[in-house]
């Protein structure tokens, strides 16, 4: 049997792995290496590392593994020489190292711990520099909304409700609700961000390690904060990427739903919106058609994003301490980030190139019964009427205009004491003056008193507090970076020092 060989099958076995579980297999580890490379280049870094510090490892070997490990570093992941006949991506980096600095010194690389800690410390440190990117991404999103709804806050608009006009707002108040879901997402991202950041290192192999690893030293040389304490929870917990996966789907799920809306906002029906021609696909049949295919492909990730969690939650329902869950996991969480990665990046430069159609919004708002709401809120203040009451004089008035193809304008003082005798049997009595600005969409959006409303007061409130959660968020992502760069340049710098 080759030493290569003996790296995926070890002493115990005879021979080389069937080809049949290589193909089925091997195979599917393997390909998990170029996502992961960098994880478990650190990972191994960091443990030959914690090796030589702890005093088990010295000499020509010590040197040897450390100099060969900093030579794999630095090979581009997808450049690798992933061999799946090997096993997984370990044994592939494994062999690669005993090509290059013999089998003597390669050896110590799974002193102290099984190849499972390696997959398990670069699958954290991989998803932990996913979910920065994805963060800083759904903030570019928010800052993108933000930017469009402070030079519309005052355009006039109205909201809709299964597809219907609704009440009347404001164009930047209708893009404010997108942005918060966004920033939520963020949010969830900097928590897990944290989580993620718990080291599992150095836990040996579920009950600890008789070698001298210092985990705490291991965390520091990661860029890790705090530890998974207990060692089989380290070698095996599994849950902190369900909530990664749920995460993921979440905000794939609100970037589906602006989507949708925004493929219907851009339709010729509707023209409220249009999408830059570089986020627009044309036709191969009809010429006329600019598609907003950018919108599709977000909303097909979140399908993909809520198969992924499903998946995962599947595939838990197994005894513990077993491979079947990571067997999915070390595979879909790099590359579920990177799709949500591309498609949030997407999101954001659509909405970054975005044009908004004003003069559109106001004509759907003055054209529709948008002010209905209001004039029922009217008549119940001022009308003498119950508030249940002064609705189904309203919505009756509403009605016979409709019937008639008669405009919002049409609902006058004597419309809706027409509609009160046949409604609830009883005139009303409502100013004119007091009934016309009612049903002036402009004065409803901006009438509204509460917080959060279409007022200019309550989206002057809203735009600061977001500009002061980006700002913060802001922060936030460049101390992150700063802080994993110089994790990672210690940790190189102190390899090539004990090299």
């Amino acid at each position: 049997m080759s030493g290569t060989e003996e790296l995926g099958r070890g002493g115990r076995l005879r021979g080389a792995a069937a080809g049949e579980l290589v193909a089925a297999a091997y195979a599917a580890e393997s390909a998990h290496g170029p996502r992961l490379a960098r994880g478990l280049s650190l990972a191994d870094l960091a443990h030959a590392v914690a090796l030589v510090e702890g005093g088990d490892l010295a000499g020509a070997d010590a040197r040897a593994l450390l100099a060969g490990l900093l030579e794999l570093h630095a090979i581009p992941g997808d450049e690798f020489p992933w061999d799946p006949s090997l096993g997984d991506a370990f044994n592939a980096r494994e062999a690669e190292l005993e090509r290059r600095v013999g089998r003597e010194a390669a050896g110590w690389l799974s002193a102290g711990r099984p190849r499972r800690e390696a997959f398990r410390v670069a699958l954290r440190l991989t998803a932990r520099a996913g979910a920065r990117e994805l963060h800083d991404a759904l903030v570019d999103q928010a800052t993108a909304l933000a930017r469009h709804a402070r030079a519309t806050r005052a355009a006039l608009a109205t909201d809709y409700t299964y597809l219907q006009p609704a009440q009347p707002t404001t164009v930047g108040h209708l893009l404010l609700a997108y942005a918060y879901p966004a920033l939520r997402d963020a949010d969830r991202i900097r928590g897990l961000h944290a989580g993620l950041g718990a080291s599992v290192a150095g836990a040996g192999g579920s009950a600890g390690s008789r070698w001298a690893l210092d985990r705490e030293r291991l965390a520091e040389l990661l860029g890790c904060e705090g530890l998974v304490e207990h060692a089989r929870d380290a070698a095996w917990q599994a849950d902190v990427y369900v909530e990664l996966l749920a995460t993921l789907a979440i905000a794939a799920t609100h970037q589906s739903q602006l989507g949708q809306d925004f493929e219907i906002y851009a339709s010729q029906e509707f023209g409220l919106l249009e999408l830059a021609d570089a986020h627009s696909r044309a036709s191969a049949l009809m010429p006329q058609k600019k598609n907003p295919y950018a919108l599709a492909a977000i909303r097909t990730q979140a399908a993909q994003a809520a198969a992924d969690l499903a998946g995962a939650l599947v595939v838990l329902h197994t005894g513990s301490a077993r491979t079947d869950h990571f067997h999915l996991l070390n595979g879909t969480v790099p590359r579920a980030l990177d799709e949500a990665i591309a498609v949030a990046q997407l999101t954001a430069s659509v909405l970054e190139g975005l044009e908004l159609e004003t003069a559109r919004f106001e004509e759907v708002a003055r054209e529709s019964f948008v002010t209905a709401a209001d004039v029922a809120d009217v008549l119940a203040l001022t009308g003498g009427l119950d508030y249940r009451s002064a609705h189904t004089v309203v919505g009756r008035a509403v009605r016979d205009l409709v019937e008639t193809g008669e405009q919002p304008a049409g609902l006058t003082p004597a419309r809706l004491t027409a509609a009160a005798e046949a409604s609830i049997g009883r005139p009303v009595e409502l100013d004119e003056a007091v009934l016309l600005a009612a049903l002036d969409p402009a004065a409803c959006a901006a009438a509204r008193r509460q917080a959060g409303s279409s007022s200019e007061a309550a989206m002057e409130a809203m735009l600061a507090g977001i500009d002061g959660m980006l700002t913060e968020h802001g922060h936030w992502s460049a101390l992150v970076r700063e802080s994993e760069s110089a994790a990672e340049a210690a940790l190189l710098a102190r390899a090539r020092e004990l090299a």
